[in-house]
């Protein structure tokens, strides 16, 4: 196993200090934004989308910590990148929803700015460091499932895209009223689920490689049908959007479900 890097733990534990309690408070307490978030979200469903994606990665965070192994770790850090990235471009293109000088402002933009120069820094330290691992045989994941995982990874990709240059109209399509804003950061998440695209295209890879960013993807599905269903505020659902959001965010949850199904035992056998 090669353990991570301490630059890595801190950037991790730094991450969960911050989505911690904001995700919390987004998911739990999404009518009161205007006390504690760097815009203020109109509809309490809005903060719970965006909430959502945050405490579902929570679980991830705290189980990458636990398995310390760079290898699980590594496929996820471009996923990481890409976030960071589609939410510093919602930040520029609506800089004046921003609250200026507020605390969480502050926060977002140093992890937004700082973020996609940062992990790359990390990554390069950690990369350097002497693998300490004896070969193995382990499980690779089969053709058909790669297959799935990179055609549903672009069609994510592809409407992350999509929804990012045409948020605007999608907003207007949304079930509830929101904000471009709000789609825009929206789909830093959908771009994280998207990234399994170009994890599944590389090079035939073992199942250990896939497991915590599909343990990611999981948790941000299971979270946003919890919200979806819970959610406070009036939606019409019977929008096209409105009822693709559930059938996308069950499928988050059930891809990485029968993965695991298949695939775990095997992997606590090597």
């Amino acid at each position: 196993m090669n353990p991570l890097a301490l630059e890595f733990r801190l950037l991790f534990w730094a991450i969960l200090g911050v989505i911690v309690p904001f995700g919390f408070l987004l998911y739990f307490f999404p009518s009161s934004t205007e006390s504690y978030w760097a815009w203020v979200i109109h509809h309490p469903r809005s903060s719970t989308l965006i909430g959502a994606g945050y405490v579902g990665a929570i679980a991830y965070y705290l189980l990458t910590l636990k398995e310390n192994d760079w290898r699980q770790t590594r496929n996820g850090m471009g996923g990481l990148i890409t976030f960071c990235i589609v939410l510093l471009i919602a930040t520029m293109l609506h800089w004046e929803h921003f609250r200026p000088y507020h605390i969480t402002t502050l926060v977002w933009l140093m992890f937004y700015y700082v973020g996609p120069f940062l992990v790359p820094i990390v990554y390069r330290l950690q990369s350097a460091r002497p693998a300490n691992t004896s070969p193995k045989t382990e499980t690779p994941i089969g053709q058909g499932w790669r297959a799935w995982l990179g055609m549903r990874g672009f069609f994510y990709l592809s409407l992350a895209l999509l929804w990012c240059v045409s948020a605007a109209t999608v907003s207007e399509a949304w079930p509830w009223p929101i904000e471009p804003l709000e789609v825009r950061v929206f789909m830093g998440q959908v771009a994280i689920i998207g990234w399994n695209a170009i994890v599944a295209i590389r090079e035939r890879q073992p199942w250990r490689n896939f497991r915590l960013g599909l343990l990611l993807c999981g948790a941000i599905g299971f979270t946003q049908l919890v919200g979806l269903a819970l959610g406070s505020g009036p939606a019409d659902w019977s929008v096209g959007i409105g009822i693709f959001l559930p059938v996308m965010f069950a499928e988050w949850l059930l891809t990485p479900l029968v993965l695991y199904l298949v695939y775990e035992r095997s992997f606590h056998k090597t």
